[in-house]
Order: structure tokens, then sequence, then C-alpha cells
């Protein structure tokens, strides 16, 4: 009994290492991501594809319990190269999951983060765009959008930027 039961642990031990490893180049598939700006990543592509999440989980322990910041793997350095905009010079939000970079791959891997309710989801020249827009048209870029603690004091911040700058 003893014996089946090792072989039945052993057995489901060696289908899920196999899923895990041959489902390394489906999640990898590039063809529904949105190009990068720039002609070379921090890494080899396909060791990212695979390993990026291990990169940021260990960028965010060395800046936050460490208080290391590097721009090499820091997760603002990968939205200013991989957050483009689109036909029409707009920006997606990480809610918008077939035109942002991030969504578009943890959608088709089907990977839940909740990096971008804190993080923004876009460059902050695209925050900066969208501010001034507002302030030019009364538009709001939010709407309908659950605005992020980093909107919010990224708006906050410059919002009072540009109060002050007009009033010199």
């Amino acid at each position: 009994m003893i014996g089946v039961t090792r072989i039945n642990v052993l057995w489901n031990v060696s289908i899920a290492l196999l899923l895990f490893f041959l489902s390394a180049p489906l999640i990898a598939d590039g063809s529904k991501v949105p190009p990068p700006k720039g002609d070379q990543c921090v890494e080899d592509p396909e060791w990212m594809r695979v390993k990026h999440f291990e990169t940021v989980l260990h960028q965010r322990d060395e800046t936050v319990i460490r208080g290391i910041r590097t721009e090499k793997h820091s997760l603002k350095n990968c939205i200013e190269c991989h957050i483009t905009p689109n036909a029409n010079g707009d920006y997606a939000r990480y809610s918008n999951s077939e035109e942002h970079f991030c969504a578009s791959c943890h959608t088709y891997a089907a990977v839940a983060i909740d990096c971008f309710q804190c993080h923004a989801d876009r460059p902050e020249s695209a925050i900066r765009e969208a501010l001034k827009r507002q302030q030019a048209d009364g538009t709001d870029p939010h709407q309908g959008l659950q605005m992020s603690a980093n909107d919010l004091i990224l708006k906050s911040n410059l919002q009072s930027n540009l109060s002050s700058a007009q009033s010199k």
C-alpha cells in the first residue's frame, strides 16, 4: 500500500513539473503583446519572459527591505519602456488588457497581479499629459476608472507643481 501511494505522489509531482516546464513557452507567446520602445531589454527576452516575476520580487525586496534602488530592474523603468502609445497616441491602462503590455501577457497567462493598485500603470510623461489635458479642456482622464494611490499622489503633486509654475 505504501508503495502505491509513493508511486502516485511521484507520478503527480512528475506531471506537475512537466506541465510547469512546458507552459513557459506558451506563456511567452509574444504575438498578442505590444512591442516595447527600446531595441534591447535589460535582460535576454526569453529569460525575462520566464523569470521576470522573480526579478520583480527580488527588486521589491532590494528596494523596500534593504533600501537599495537601482533602475535596471525597477518597475518604473519597465513601465517607461514597455508601455507605449497606441495609434491615437493614447497610453493604455492596465484595465485595458488588450493594449497594455503587462495586462496582455498576464491575461494570456491567467495571472492576477496587484502591482497597479499602488504603482503607476503608464509612464510618468503620459500621466503628466493626461493631467494637462484635464486642466485644458476639463475632461477627466480617470473617469470610470478606480484611481490607484500612486495616481492620487502623483496627481496631487503634479497639480500643485503646475499651479505654482503657472503663477510665476
